[in-house]
């Protein structure tokens, strides 16, 4: 059944995202946009009380603790120039990038949905600022417009200049960082107040072959070993769990096929996964996913051999209440995951157990 799961390459927006970029504002690029960061996370040692395996934790700044917008993926510049592609502006920074969806909030018409954003977090000074995720669209009158993208975000991977966005049945939108859009002025209005935006360049359309079931793209990460998006499925009761893998081509996109090179297929398919799961990574041959107990109970880690993985072995208070996706820092040793839920928000570093 492995093949018969796969994922399919919209064509590229990249005409409209350049025509959209040229009619309200600019592309300065992904520097540009690290030296405008206009919100100051701190350290927190409060995560360290309620996960044992917690080595460091990021918190946001007062507004961003208790509001619309739940954190869900993360990945870092490990992931960035892990398949040997280093993106231009970040040549000796340390940045995260945490994904959010918002939660409707009540507006003069109805309620206002505002889609999914990217936080961009500088792991050395703290300086962080949101970057709304945006769709180019063609209006009624020949203009090119952007809407809102509305994805639950549960996970994101940096791979080369790409973004990777979980999309959950609709598998991910995927952005590039050459696309970036600084906003004059008289155009903020139309992005919520945002002063920059990262329009969707090409979707990765989740599918499946005639007699299987799609894979849900809840979460995901990168497995620079196998060079690969690792991809699972949050699921309870009789919902599946499974974990996939699509390999990615020198791009640090879903590599196609010979035949049809906007076709990919998984190479792994895992059917034992963890029920509740909200974020995986694979380390060393082993596979680490996260389990959330709802608002006020710590999460768990659970560990697994990948080519065993109906052997789990659960780490129980392992890290805060609400944690969600995983991203794997080799060098520290350090899983990162955000936290969720309002007044609980952190960006935590976990140690794996052994």
């Amino acid at each position: 059944m492995t093949a018969a799961l796969h994922v399919r390459r919209t064509s590229s927006r990249e005409p409209l995202v350049a025509e959209l970029a040229a009619r309200i504002g600019t592309r300065p690029g992904l520097a540009a946009l690290l030296a405008d960061l206009d919100r100051r996370a701190h350290r927190s040692l409060v995560p360290r009380l309620l996960g044992r395996r917690v080595a460091a934790a990021w918190g946001w700044d007062a507004e961003d603790r208790g509001n619309e917008w739940w954190p869900q993926g993360v990945t870092t510049t490990v992931d960035a120039t892990g398949l040997g592609t280093v993106p231009d502006g970040i040549a000796g920074r340390r940045v995260a990038v945490v994904a959010s969806y918002a939660k409707p909030v009540p507006g003069p018409h109805g309620p206002v949905k505002q889609g999914a954003r990217l936080t961009f977090l500088d792991l050395g000074s703290g300086a962080y600022r949101h970057v709304l995720l945006v769709k180019p669209v063609r209006r009624d009158d020949g203009t090119v417009g952007l809407a809102p993208v509305p994805v639950h975000a549960g996970g994101v991977v940096w791979s080369g200049s790409w973004l990777h966005v979980g999309a959950t049945g609709k598998g991910c939108v995927s952005a590039h960082l050459d696309d970036l859009v600084h906003l004059g002025d008289d155009e903020r209005g139309t992005a919520f107040g945002y002063r920059w935006v990262l329009p969707t360049r090409v979707d990765h359309r989740g599918g499946a072959d005639e007699g299987a079931e799609k894979l849900r793209w809840s979460f995901l990460s990168l497995d620079v070993g196998t060079r690969s998006l690792v991809v699972g499925e949050y699921g309870r009761g009789e919902k599946s769990t499974r974990i996939a893998r699509f390999p990615l081509d020198d791009e640090g996109l879903p590599a196609g096929s010979p035949d049809d090179p906007t076709l990919t297929r998984a190479t792994e398919v895992i059917d034992t996964g963890v029920r509740g799961m909200q974020g995986v990574a694979s380390v060393d041959g082993r596979l680490h996913v996260t389990t959330s107990h709802g608002g006020w109970l710590p999460g768990s880690l659970v560990t697994a051999r990948s080519h065993d993985a109906r052997g789990w072995r659960r780490t129980v208070a392992a890290a805060p209440m609400g944690c969600e996706d995983l991203s794997w820092s080799p060098a520290e040793r350090l899983l990162w995951t955000p936290t969720e839920h309002p007044h609980r928000r952190w960006l935590v570093a976990l140690r794996p157990p052994r």
